[in-house]
């Protein structure tokens, strides 16, 4: 085209980590590069996240005594991928994402901790600890005016990080210490990953331009050298001289795509409600090979009616929540169906399991049955020990009671219980083996023993529950890619000038979840190679 109203030489689509990291990538080449960002903030789904990459075989895993191969990984992801992995593409990961840490702490501010973590899996061959990685507390306000920009995260309110933990803090509700950092305005989580890869960027000549809607491609002669976009509701076309990266998260936000796509339950997005697929549409329209498009990054999440987030009814995150002693999941029959101490993305597909019989979904309501000690001692969402009793928790003085309340079997809930509690308090669960895995007491109470940081009895009146929904932190279909993260044609060989990486591409795991950081490492990875191949591609104008 001859009249664009912008052109950079690499062109990418979404701010999140698989985007920035596709930017400085690109502009580690030499390539003049524009990011767009449809919302008005920067950081997409990362910056509300926890903000963990999981990287196998990375440089700080010996820190804390741990270690790894390449073949010990990739046996982990090929047990875990029940023949639905890409092995080109895990490969590619394996052996690129822990150069790409190191690229991203030598080219910005960022300084990454290994952390203790276990694999979700760790019991299976190849499992580890040390793989899931955090970035350390970062400075918000050196953002200077792009801090107002930094998308926050209702799920992580406060300045605390994981690796905390590694440097031996115990008490991350500190008062003085988070107000310390608050004063100081440094930040955890997804905060520090995206503030230091938006800073990084903002620093390298990186231009970044919020509240742009890209909606189409522009392909010439068969290849792709722009996008047209909407920006404060007029058009605007951009061009790409050496190519396009899709970086645009999922598609959990689209309705119909979801109905199309995604079977079971209907889903909790807890991403920003900008997911809604931009990227995929456009790969579609440009002839792209479409994969994994039945899969997502599922996590078990809960909501406080009323509370929202950019207009959206919030979900939150959930973990400790089911992991604490004196706590169990039922479905409506009562009947516990999962070991609820499993990652989040697993109990979401015990919740999404099909019934033929009686074709439905048995445990797609489900709730998070707690009792009167365990609000004593352990925080329970934004419930803290000490705290009233919030009207969002349904009571009764007896399981029965609460059964009634919620609409769940009492006959069901009371043989549940009795037998649960049986079982916990020899610190067993023949049902569901809930504490014989590393993962399962990692978020448990470390002061109990063994399988009782996670195991014991419901036995002390009243009770409480919250119901569990099938939440997602994103969709994990798109367009295929090759090791050079090109998009696949459906015809065949590539879309010339279109790379993807993110949530926007699809995954290579299959429906597999390794670990903590099992998106963001790979977003991390691909974008790298995106913006990277993008700034090899041709000067077309």
């Amino acid at each position: 085209m001859d009249s664009w109203d912008v052109t950079a030489d690499v062109v990418v689509i979404g701010s999140g980590s698989a985007g920035l990291s596709a930017a400085l990538s690109a502009r580690h080449q030499g390539a003049e590069v524009l990011v767009l960002e449809r919302s008005d903030k920067l950081g997409g789904t990362s910056a509300v996240s926890g903000g963990l990459p999981w990287v196998p075989n990375n440089g700080h895993m010996h820190e804390i005594g741990a270690n790894d191969s390449r073949e010990e990984a990739l046996t982990y992801l090929r047990r875990l991928s029940l023949s639905k992995m890409d092995e080109t593409l895990c490969e590619t990961y394996v052996d690129t994402a822990p150069d790409v840490i190191r690229f991203l702490e030598a080219e910005t501010e960022l300084e990454f901790v290994a952390l203790t973590i276990p694999d979700y899996h760790p019991e299976l061959e190849g499992g580890k600890v040390g793989r899931s990685l955090t970035a350390r507390l970062f400075p918000a306000g050196d953002l200077g005016e792009l801090r107002p920009a930094l998308r926050m995260s209702p799920h992580f309110p406060i300045p605390v990080s994981l690796a905390d933990v590694a440097d031996g803090k115990t008490n991350l509700l500190d008062p003085a210490m988070i107000a310390d950092r608050m004063a100081k305005d440094l930040v955890g989580t997804g905060h520090a990953l995206m503030a230091g890869l938006i800073k990084a960027a903002r620093d390298k000549g990186i231009v970044m331009r919020r509240s742009v809607r890209a909606q189409r491609l522009v392909i010439e002669d068969g290849v792709v050298t722009g996008l047209h976009a909407e920006e404060n509701g007029k058009s605007v076309r951009i061009g790409a001289r050496r190519g396009v990266v899709i970086a645009s998260g999922g598609f959990e936000w689209n309705a119909n795509l979801v109905k199309d796509f995604i079977y079971g339950p209907e889903i909790a997005p807890l991403s920003p409600p900008f997911n809604e697929g931009d990227g995929l549409l456009m790969a579609i329209e440009a002839g792209a090979e479409l994969g994994n498009m039945s899969e997502a990054w599922y996590h078990a999440s809960m909501r406080i009616p009323g509370e929202d987030y950019e207009g959206h009814q919030l979900n939150r995150l959930t973990s400790a929540e089911r992991h604490s002693p004196g706590s169990i999941i039922v479905n409506a029959q009562g009947k516990r169906f999962v070991n609820e101490a499993l990652s989040y993305h697993d109990v979401c597909l015990a919740m999404r399991t099909f019934d033929p019989n009686s074709f439905g979904f048995p445990n797609a309501r489900a709730w998070v049955i707690i009792h009167r000690d365990y609000l004593d001692k352990y925080t329970f969402m934004t419930r803290m020990p000490g705290d009233p009793i919030p009207r969002w928790l349904a009571t009764g003085e007896t399981l029965r009671d609460l059964a009634q309340t919620i609409g769940v079997d009492p006959d069901g809930l009371e043989e549940t219980v009795a037998r649960f509690n049986a079982n916990a308090a020899k610190g067993a669960d023949p049902d569901f083996h809930r504490g014989e895995s590393a993962y399962d007491r990692y978020y448990g109470d470390r002061e109990r023993e063994g399988a009782f940081q996670t195991l014991g009895p419901l036995d002390q009146a009243p009770f409480f529950a919250c119901e569990l929904r099938v939440g997602t932190i994103g969709t994990r279909g798109g367009p295929r890619v090759n090791s050079r993260a090109e998009v696949l044609s459906s015809r065949g060989g590539i879309v010339p000038g279109l790379y993807a990486a993110g949530n926007a591409m699809a995954s290579f795991t299959g429906m597999s979840y390794p670990g903590a950081g099992g998106t963001i490492g790979p977003a991390l990875t691909f974008g790298h190679i995106a913006g990277r191949s993008a700034a090899a591609g041709s000067n077309r104008f």
